[in-house]
Order: C-alpha cells, then structure tokens, then sequence
C-alpha cells in the first residue's frame, strides 16, 4: 500500500518498527505537497531541507533502539496559526507576512516531543475569522474534492492538505466549527476536544509569543483520516500549560462510556426547525443511527431542553465578542453607534453581531447565566444518551465567495436561500458549553460533494465520541478520498 494511504498511526508505527524509514516517508509527503498543492494552495511554507535532516536523525536514532515518541519520524504539517520555530506564522495578516516564530506552540512542542516532524504549515483565513479560507498573504485554498469549491475553514488549509494525502496528519483549531466543518466539507475526521484541556499558548491570535489564557470558546485539536489518529494525537497534546496549576492537577482522560455499540445510548438530532439541514444530511444521520442499533445500540430521538434561537443567538453574541476584541477603537465605538439607533427587538444577524462586540461586562455575565442553564441541559441530555448525533453544517462545502460583507452572502439548503450565518449553528450547539465533537464523514451528496456529521459527548469525556467514531468507522463510515490523489 502507498504511503499516503496509511493512516498516521499505521505508518508511525511502521517508521519505529523499520518497515519504512522515516527519510522514505519524508520523502514522500514532500513529493505530494509538491505535486498536488499548486492546484489546491493547501500548504503556504515548507522546510524541506530541514525536515528530511529530521528523518535522517529519527532514523539513525531507531537504529540504536532510541524511539522519541509515538510519533517517531512521522512527517506532518500543522495550521498555520499555530506557531513552530523557524517557520512563517503570519495568521493572514499582511503586517505580518514574513513574521518567523521564536518559539514553538505548545501543540507544536508536544507533537514534536513524541517524535513528528513537521514539514509544512497550512493555510487559514484571516486571523482564523472565516468557515472558508483565503487571504491577502497566501491567497485561496481549494477543496481538493471541488478546486470551485471552499475546503472550510478556519482550519481549511489543514483539511484541503489531509484529504489530498498530502500529509498523515493535522492539527487545528475551532471555535466557530473550524476543524469540524473543513472535516464535514472534504470526507475526513476530526475532533473539537472539551474546552481547555488542549493548551493555546502559540496560537495566533492573539499576538506572538504571547502567555495567555485562552478564551472560552477556543480550542485546538487534530484533523485525521480515522478516529485512531484522531485519538493519537489528542493523547499527545491533552494535558495543562506550564505553570503552577499544572504541579497541583493533571488532566488524565477517562475512558469511554462504551467500546462497542452493545449498551450504548445514542441520541439522534438529523435537523431543527430553527436551522434545517439538508435532507441528504438528516437521512444520513439517522441512518448512522440505525446502523449502531443494528449493532446492539439503542436509539433515541432527544436534543437539549432550550430554545435553539436564543441559544444561537448566545453563541453568536459570546462568538462576536471574542472575534472583536481586537478591532480598533474608532470602529468599536462606530458599532456603539449603530447598536444604539438599532430596535432592541430586531434580531438580524447584523445586530447581534453589533451588540456581541460592544457587550458590556454586565451583558457578558447575564450571558454566562443563560449559558450555566444550557450546561444544565445537556448534563440532563447525557443522563438519557451516551452521544448526541447532529450535522456540522447546513450544506456541503459553498463555492468560494470572497464578497467583503459576509451578511451579503448566502448558501442554499433544500433549494432555499440562507443566511451564511447559518453555518455557524450547528458549530455553537457544541461550542457554547465547551462540549466534545467528533466528526465522522457519512457519504457524497448528490452534488458529489462528501458531507459528515457530529458526534457529541459529555464535557471531558472525549474518548466516547471517538470510540463511537471507531464504531462506525469499524461498520463501514471511512475517509472519502477525493479522485485523482
């Protein structure tokens, strides 16, 4: 079998077992990247040179019996907003192009400590702020399924490269859906880990070299081409920053609530009327569904006791918030501006947008009250069900729309036109409450493009989803490789 075909645990055991050396699958991913990414703009900085020296120090420290990791010369590449030493880390920004890291994420130092050599970083939108990805530095990154077609983003570049094969594995970040949907858009898996127990320290933004907490959204996690690499990898790079905290607590993940489908309880949410999906998508899911009770699951149709409106109104006003922090002040102020000439009732996506960057920090804290009743909720929801079964997105992946004003554009579901902003719902149904999300590709639309859905877990037990995600894999649910790879 091709290298490229392996999944990453495979050939990283491959490397430190001497069936294939590390230079040879160095090699290799660098003769892909070649290939294949002028059409797709998936990888934006190499280091070639350098990562094949790597290999050749990984493979003579095999030869002596020394394995560094469960990642032992196992070449990758890594998102670009995640900082590696030596190499360009300019989040889009054209103020920062040519910026070099000084230091290592600490993703990017874990992974390297458990052995991988990083050979590339991929591409993301501006400051990470797009469920596509494109900006002014390193332009337009193609999905490799449909080069007309947006590979998602904010972890595009990472998904675009992964599902072309150019690399065995990947790393990102999500906060609005950005490893799940470019997972959902291109056929693969990926993992939105419970809130904080991955380090954002060396994630751009904020700025570099910065110590920092991270907010209450952000997370990083990987991207793979099977759940066992999704799981790999987390066990890596799960664990408290340096400092303090970590001498008194540790984060050890528990195992999942089940290993087998026999006893597991599985909740199903295909759609909802308050963001519907496309039917393709629902079937699917319920589908899925069906194809664990026939293994012994139980079924169950439930979703968490809110009202979804003013649950993604919460998501979007806490999101916006945290995205606009960093806007000038004379645009802050502008927006004050507008939120007050605006209705108190108008409930457009432009004026949550306005009040969620102006909040003030009694607004803030009456958010957190409605978000400690949504917790509540799903603690209720996985009292009854194990995981919760939902889409990623209303559609597959969007043809490319650069149009500045993103109220402006649209997606059509169902042969209806949306709101953008509807991509973004389904992401907040995990991401408010900092709730683990695994991402398992279920099949191709009729449009040819693959689509997947969630798997939702309680918080901290990441492992279930991705032992569910093992699950379906294991009954036939696999990374959909687009033609010509």
């Amino acid at each position: 079998m091709a290298l490229h075909k392996l999944p990453a645990h495979e050939l990283a055991k491959n490397i430190a077992n001497g069936a294939v050396s590390s230079k040879e699958a160095t090699q290799h991913f660098i003769d892909r990247i070649t290939q294949h990414n002028p059409a797709i703009n998936a990888i934006i900085d190499t280091r070639f040179d350098d990562a094949l020296k790597d290999a050749e120090a990984a493979d003579a420290a095999r030869a002596k019996g020394d394995i560094k990791g469960a990642l032992h010369g196992l070449p990758m590449t890594i998102k670009d907003l995640f900082e590696v030493e030596g190499m360009t880390c300019d989040a889009g920004f054209p103020e920062f192009k040519g910026h070099v890291s000084k230091q290592d994420s600490v993703v990017a130092a874990r992974l390297k400590a458990a052995g991988a050599i990083i050979i590339g970083k991929s591409n993301a939108p501006l400051a990470g702020g797009d469920i596509q990805t494109y900006n002014a530095v390193h332009g337009t990154t193609n999905n490799p399924h449909h080069l007309e077609h947006t590979p998602g983003g904010s972890s595009g570049g990472s998904a675009a490269a992964l599902a072309a094969a150019m690399t065995p594995l990947e790393y990102g970040s999500d906060i609005g859906g950005s490893i799940r949907a470019p997972a959902h858009f291109t056929g693969l898996f990926g993992h939105k880990p419970t809130f904080n127990i991955v380090p954002m320290r060396g994630h751009v933004p904020p700025p570099h070299g910065l110590r920092w907490e991270p907010s209450e959204l952000t997370v990083a996690g990987p991207l793979g081409h099977t759940p066992a690499d999704l799981e790999l990898a987390l066990d890596l790079t799960v664990g408290l920053d340096d400092g303090p905290m970590r001498q008194a607590v540790q984060i050890k993940l528990q195992g999942p609530r089940h290993a087998t489908p026999r006893g597991l309880r599985v909740g199903l949410w295909p759609t909802d009327a308050a963001c519907e999906v496309e039917t393709t998508f629902s079937d699917a899911i319920e589908q899925a569904g069906k194809a664990l009770e026939a293994e012994g699951a139980a079924l169950s149709t439930i979703k968490p006791d809110f009202d979804m409106n003013t649950h993604f109104e919460t998501y979007m006003l806490r999101l916006s918030s945290i995205i606009g922090s960093d806007l000038p002040a004379e645009v802050i102020d502008n927006l004050k501006q507008v939120v007050a000439a605006t209705a108190p009732d108008d409930n457009s996506m432009r004026a949550i947008q306005a009040r969620g960057i102006t909040l003030s920090h009694g607004d803030w804290l009456r958010l957190s009250l409605r978000k400690a009743k949504y917790e509540m909720a799903w603690r209720a929801v996985f009292e009854q069900v194990d995981v919760l079964l939902c889409p990623v997105t209303p559609t597959t992946a969007m043809k490319h729309d650069h149009n500045p004003d993103f109220h402006a554009r649209t997606i059509e579901v169902n042969g209806t036109e949306r709101s953008y902003f509807d991509n973004f719902f389904w992401a907040g149904v995990a991401t408010l409450c900092g709730l683990p999300s695994s991402v398992v590709p279920l099949g191709k639309h009729a449009n040819g493009l693959p689509f997947g859905m969630q798997i939702i877990g309680p918080a901290y037990e990441d492992k279930t989803p991705l032992a569910v995600a093992k699950m379906l894999e294991t009954i036939g649910y696999r990374w959909i490789e687009p033609e010509g790879y």
